[in-house]
């Protein structure tokens, strides 16, 4: 029984294959307008509203599909962009604190050369580790120390100007006390004319050039350097600020002159120190 099963379907299919290849040696050897042909066109014109119908019918859940597969594609191309944008992001303040690290180590090699320093004096660069947590003790923690070569009173300074002077010092780090603090005072001077006058501190951070007299002229925008008097920690002509105020009265014996410091402290980060 099964052999002859198998041998029907054998024989099914070598006629359909005959049927075929006749219908398609007919197709191709007959002119247009040809049996084969009209009938083609006739069962064209029976499916396709079927095809038609059947198109329709399916459209909605091929739709459904495609949207499925773009929401999962626009969702991982969506994660892999805000990872691009993270690393772009992450690249670029790199850049950037490598930039403003450049400009500072720039400005503090000008400073180096900067004839106002005496032969001898030996500079000792350092970076900020820690900064005081109250705005009237302003103070900050540098990661060189007695082991540098720095000492006790040391003059700091930056690409900006004088910064300060160490107050503190162990084998890896020293306390720096800067000039903004209510407990600091540089003596100073004025440029052009070179007024003298006691620049100090204050506990909001402001520095004002005290013992001023009336008699003599100050204007907003000058210079005011280190006078580097006998005695004094600062050599003479550090940059410190400029004159950002004037003001007298009557009851006054001195003038009241604000300098505005050249020392962003907000940012302060690369620094060094003036080994005499």
């Amino acid at each position: 029984m099964g052999r002859r099963r198998a041998l029907r379907r054998r024989l099914i299919a070598a006629v359909l294959l005959l049927l075929s290849v006749a219908l398609l040696t007919l197709y191709f050897r007959e002119s247009p307008d040809g049996p084969v042909h009209r009938a083609q066109a006739r069962a064209l014109r029976v499916l396709a509203p079927l095809q038609h119908g059947t198109t329709r019918a399916v459209q909605p859940l091929r739709d459904g599909w495609n949207w499925v597969a773009e929401l999962f594609s626009a969702r991982a191309e969506n994660e892999r962009l805000r990872e691009e944008v993270e690393r772009l992001r992450q690249a670029t303040a790199e850049e950037l604190a490598t930039r403003q690290e450049n400009e500072e180590l720039r400005a503090l090699l000008e400073m180096k050369r900067d004839p106002l320093f005496p032969r001898g004096v030996t500079f000792v660069n350092a970076r900020v580790i820690a900064r005081s947590p109250t705005a009237w003790d302003a103070k900050i923690t540098i990661d060189a120390g007695s082991g540098d070569g720095v000492g006790l009173y040391d003059a700091v300074v930056n690409g900006q100007g004088l910064v300060g002077r160490v107050t503190a010092v162990s084998a890896s780090a020293s306390r720096v006390t800067l000039i903004i603090d209510q407990e600091s005072y540089v003596d100073s001077r004025v440029l052009p004319g070179g007024v003298q006058g006691l620049l100090a501190g204050s506990v909001t951070g402001d520095l004002s050039l005290q013992y001023v007299d009336k008699a003599h002229r100050i204007a907003r925008g000058q210079a005011v350097v280190t006078s580097g008097r006998e005695g004094s920690i600062f050599v003479r002509g550090i940059p410190v600020g400029t004159v950002s105020d004037v003001r007298q009265q009557d009851v006054e014996l001195y003038q009241s002159v604000t300098v505005t410091p050249y020392v962003d402290f907000h940012t302060l980060d690369l620094v060094m120190v003036v080994v005499r």
